[in-house]
């Protein structure tokens, strides 16, 4: 018996949850057609996770049937080689993350700037899905980069960013987080796109489904893989005991765009190891984002805006730096108020040429107890020229800085050009 025979007979066995507001019958088939004739991808080329109806009616182009089994495969992604012209020395030779930008005397060894060309975005995806005699959509995606970097540059081994399955409205595996909203991510060349996302790809279970023809809402329990904990040299290590707890209503607009409201509780936590007393705290934050078209759906205005407790550990841009808590001299955590703001446009100048203008601002609230030259704020703004001179073939130019700011408020600036070809599959 074939793998896919088997994958699916499991998954049918095991689904039996209630699927609501739906009107499947057993003859339904995937919608193989694509209806989008845009050239340029949205360049993040973010995956939007379907489940339910929305499932069976999104665009599933380039698939064939397997075999053996009701369903169908496609395979996907892109081929992209970044040429990066760092002028001030920053310390990812690869992205250029807010945290990398270098500060005079903060104890990092100083350098010149740089070139780089490398091809670690490269990603390729396998996408399969199907609905069962019932009825039932079901879908396994899987996706690979290369950006693992704490790996040298000859040795790219490949990296998982997504791996999950959908049952009906359930969605299990690692995904993006239910709080992060992909819409309103902005067109970078560079891979950190400004550091302006909420939350990470985590690990999760997710329900989602719908309020009326135009709201839908999300609940999940999600691992906190990033807490963000500063133990100051003291015994320990974060280890969290209970999962997050998120959720998100999203409303679609009339221009074709969509307003995003979400909101997540966790715990933080520091485990003493038996030596010092275990500490926890309850880390909060609520996030409001979205795009907006305009001028007959040819321009979009993106933003996003977020505020919490401990919500350094939600902040792609303070992540690696320990923002969210710190344990106190009494053996306590203190949570850091963290905030996210950004904005951008996207302006299709023709069917084969789109600029785009975003910048990206975070800052955090420190403790008395942070050291002088950990970093507090920071901003990015990028701008650049994507154009398509031919089908599945985008190229584009980038300019970008960067500054940060530190909590004895030292400041350094970042500048980087960005070249790139992007062939996709």
């Amino acid at each position: 018996m074939k793998k896919s025979t088997i994958l699916f007979a499991v998954l049918g066995t095991c689904s039996v949850l209630p699927v609501f507001g739906q009107n499947w019958h057993p003859g339904d088939t995937l919608n193989t057609v694509k209806t989008d004739s845009i050239r340029i991808s949205d360049f993040r080329d973010n995956i939007i996770d379907y489940t339910g109806q929305d499932l069976v009616d999104a665009t599933f182009p380039n698939s064939w049937p397997l075999f053996g089994a009701k369903a169908r495969m496609a395979i996907g992604g892109y081929i992209k080689l970044d040429y990066i012209q760092d002028f001030d020395g920053g310390y990812n030779r690869f992205q250029y993350e807010i945290q990398n930008v270098p500060v005079d005397g903060d104890g990092r060894p100083a350098q010149s700037g740089y070139m780089n060309l490398h091809a670690r975005e490269s990603r390729i995806n396998f996408d399969i899905r199907s609905i069962n005699e019932v009825g039932r959509p079901f879908q396994i995606f899987i996706e690979l980069d290369f950006y693992n970097l704490d790996r040298g540059p000859f040795n790219q081994t490949p990296r998982l960013r997504h791996a999950y399955g959908v049952m009906g409205r359930l969605l299990i595996g690692r995904t993006w987080g239910t709080q992060s909203d992909l819409f309103a991510v902005p067109s970078t060349i560079d891979f950190a796109a400004g550091d302006a996302l909420t939350g990470t790809r985590r690990a999760q279970v997710r329900w989602e489904d719908k309020l009326g023809s135009r709201f839908m809402y999300a609940l999940a329990l999600e691992m906190l893989e990033f807490p963000g904990i500063d133990g100051r040299d003291t015994v320990g290590q974060a280890s969290q005991q209970l999962p997050l707890l998120t959720g998100r209503i999203t409303k679609k607009t009339a221009s074709g765009g969509r307003l995003f409201l979400g909101a997540s509780v966790f715990q933080l936590r520091w485990d003493g190891l038996g030596i010092m007393p275990n500490a926890t705290a309850m880390g909060w934050g609520f996030s409001f984002s979205g795009r907006e078209y305009f001028g007959s759906k040819k321009h979009y205005f993106r933003w996003m805006a977020s505020y919490g407790q401990g919500w350094g550990s939600q902040i792609v841009a303070t992540l690696g730096t320990e923002s969210s808590a710190i344990v106190t001299p009494e053996g306590n955590l203190e949570q850091m108020p963290a905030l996210n703001i950004g904005g951008g446009f996207g302006l299709r100048i023709s069917n084969t040429l789109i600029a785009n203008l975003n910048s990206n601002f975070y800052s955090i609230d420190p403790s008395e107890y942070k050291e002088g030259y950990d970093m507090k704020a920071g901003v990015s703004g990028h701008a650049n020229l994507i154009w398509s001179p031919i089908k599945s073939l985008n190229t584009g130019i980038e300019y970008m800085l960067a500054q940060r700011t530190n909590v004895n408020n030292s400041k350094g600036k970042g500048r980087r050009a960005l070249l790139m070809i992007k062939y996709l599959f």
